[in-house]
């Protein structure tokens, strides 16, 4: 990567009429000041001037700085691919509230002017990374995100009974409608809306927050990037006090949902100790923004 940027990319939401209005009008301003420039090649398709683009993942291995046209949706989905390089993310606020973003158009050419001068600073902002390992310690799923990584019953009907440790040391049984673990970043996304604090963005903590306890005495905790939590999950069913598994989701990043084959499953009518675990703990990853 150089800085200040020579090669820029671009990634955004290909679905929104903005995005697709201001793609070619912002490539020739790219071009006029001596910028070379790669489009996302999924954007680029049928745009004037955009070329034929490039993967993601192998866009963010090219470019100097990725801008993203969007809202943050967008940005959750580059920061992933980013993440793996390390490419700095510059976000253009084409969507609705847009928390994650940088600038907004009526101010993007004079930003992206003193972009290209190298009056800039990078903020690195950790992310949050979920091992799912089955009972026999089996990894069965990983991934990272930006925002954070949610537990919650694939029947919403259901509560969650949730073992939850941090490193060593055992915090007790969740019984809720389900658990969020959160970055800094994340702070104001779904976790502040289940009651969790607003944290600064550049710190290293990890936030787990649980969404409507039956019991008062689990609050949101705030604990350091360099702790692994784990939580061990099962469904409680309400019928005579019979205890079995169902299966769960979990989220990341503000993802809706994710495919059928990353969704996590426990055991079926068997003791607990036979169901999946999950480690949350902070990435390796880091993405400058």
């Amino acid at each position: 990567m150089t800085f200040p940027p020579r090669h820029v990319g671009i990634f955004g939401n290909r679905d929104k009429d903005e995005v697709r209005a201001l793609l070619p009008s912002l490539l020739r301003w790219i071009h006029s000041k001596g910028r070379r420039s790669t489009v996302d090649r999924s954007l680029a398709r049928g745009v004037r001037g955009a070329g034929p683009g490039a993967p993601l993942p192998t866009l963010v291995k090219r470019v100097d700085v990725l801008l993203v046209l969007g809202g943050d949706g967008a940005m959750l989905h580059a920061a992933r691919a980013a993440s793996r390089t390390g490419v700095p993310l510059f976000g253009i606020n084409l969507g609705g509230l847009g928390f994650l973003t940088d600038t907004n158009e009526e101010s993007l050419y004079p930003v992206l002017t003193r972009l290209f001068r190298g009056e800039f600073q990078v903020e690195r902002r950790i992310m949050v990374e979920a091992v799912v390992r089955s009972g026999r310690s089996h990894r069965a799923w990983t991934a990272v995100g930006l925002n954070d990584a949610v537990i919650h019953a694939r029947d919403r009907s259901r509560v969650v009974a949730i073992d939850i440790g941090i490193g060593r040391t055992p915090i007790g049984t969740l019984v809720a409608d389900g658990l969020i673990v959160a970055t800094p970043t994340g702070s104001t996304a779904y976790s502040l809306s289940a009651g969790g604090p607003i944290v600064r963005p550049t710190m290293e903590a990890l936030i787990t927050t649980p969404i409507s306890p039956h019991t008062l005495a689990f609050r949101p905790l705030l604990v350091g990037s360099d702790e692994k939590r784990s939580e061990r999950q099962g469904v409680r069913a309400d019928r005579g006090g019979d205890e079995r598994f169902h299966p769960l989701e979990v989220r990341l990043g503000g993802a809706a949902a994710l495919p059928n084959a990353t969704r996590v499953t426990g055991c079926s009518r068997t003791s607990r100790s036979r169901g999946s675990r999950l480690w949350n703990r902070s990435s390796s990853r880091s993405i400058p923004a």
